[in-house]
């Protein structure tokens, strides 16, 4: 996603930003009256589409632009702009540092149900809720090159609170489901998502 961004014109990559920024503060998609853009609007929004950097409905409206969805998942982040849905638990993590404000996530274990509650800012991450080990874990069969990510992998991106859970699950599948701790899933995540919401010049070389 990184590179695909990166490899735009720079009218789309701000686009693209200007549409996470809408995200944050709004809850929802931009609809096509709020959208700046000096261009094709239904081309550019086909583009970054293609390059699987945001999702469109059949009808060419954004429903979804990585980290964040209009369909209601298990994984609310709220920040002084109120609340917005996120992908998945790994993306949840990401929006305190892509935007650098503090966040508080609210989801749930995806094997006990419980609920987790999670206070970031930046990468400091504060566990409230459970009084339990909550782990990051993906099931990396879930990636399917036909789907979209946001249909597929995101969808077994997930959050599991307690050992045992964790274990549990891991088990099952050894070889393709993998545990990370928050730190570890905070730090891989925000690799991928903090370069979308920079300047080119503030890049790495």
């Amino acid at each position: 996603m990184r590179h695909n961004q990166l490899r735009l014109p720079q009218s789309l990559r701000q686009l693209h930003q200007s549409i996470l920024r809408h995200y944050l503060e709004n809850g929802r998609a931009p609809a096509a009256d709020e959208i700046e853009f000096a261009g094709c609007l239904k081309s550019a929004l086909q583009r970054l589409a293609a390059d699987n950097i945001i999702l469109l409905d059949r009808s060419g409206l954004i429903t979804g632009a990585y980290p964040f969805v209009d369909e209601a998942r298990e994984f609310r982040v709220v920040s002084e702009f109120g609340g917005v849905n996120a992908m998945c638990a790994f993306d949840a993590l990401a929006i305190s540092s892509m935007f650098a404000l503090p966040t508080r996530i609210e989801s749930r274990c995806r094997i006990t149900a419980c609920p987790i509650v999670i206070e970031q800012d930046d990468d400091e991450l504060r566990l409230i809720e459970p009084e339990l080990t909550v782990f990051g874990a993906i099931d990396w069969n879930a990636r399917d090159s036909r789907r979209s990510c946001a249909a597929s992998l995101c969808t077994e991106m997930m959050f599991i609170a307690g050992n045992e859970s964790g274990a549990s699950w891991r088990d099952e599948a050894p070889a393709t489901r993998e545990l990370f701790s928050l730190d570890e899933a905070q730090a891989f995540i925000s690799a991928v998502f903090i370069p979308l919401m920079q300047a080119r010049s503030n890049l790495p070389q």
